[in-house]
């Protein structure tokens, strides 16, 4: 069973968002890449320090894509290859920017509502009333007109 296969299989097990898989199969990849394919039995707690180390380093990775892809090896070595590496020190970290988020105030969205027809207007109601974000918004659905209003405001 290939590496991929497993930590599908794995992922999928523990119902993991599709995304997350994407992301971790991306980050695998990755690794694999710079190991230059080395065999998975001979991984070790050393590869993913330098592998971590040159991400913030040499590529200059955001602190979160960095977390992102330890929680990815994390997820490979416990998982997938059934290897307990411990506690990590000495890598080299990226900082952490201050991000803040920008907010529509209540009559924004109130604005925003008002030009949707009906039943657009109501599953952005919802959608507000309940926290989730323009992501949790399937574009498959009905509510795809009321969902691409919401993008073309909050981007614009």
């Amino acid at each position: 069973v290939s590496v991929y296969n497993a930590l599908s299989e794995e992922i999928s097990l523990r119902h993991y968002s599709p995304k997350t898989l994407k992301a971790y199969r991306q980050w695998v990849r990755q690794f694999q890449e710079f190991l230059k394919s080395k065999d998975p039995a001979a991984l070790d707690q050393q590869d993913v320090k330098s592998f971590l180390t040159f991400l913030a380093a040499e590529k200059s990775v955001a602190a979160p894509t960095q977390n992102q892809a330890f929680n990815a090896l994390l997820f490979l070595y416990k998982h997938v290859l059934n290897i307990e590496f411990g506690t990590i020190k000495g890598i080299s970290r990226t900082k952490k920017t201050q991000f803040i988020p920008v907010v529509l105030s209540r009559s924004e969205i109130d604005r925003v509502i008002a030009h949707l027809p009906e039943p657009y207007d109501l599953a952005m109601q919802l959608l507000y009333g309940c926290g989730l974000r323009v992501s949790g918004c399937d574009y498959r659905s009905a509510s795809i007109y009321a969902c691409r209003i919401l993008t073309l405001t909050l981007t614009c």
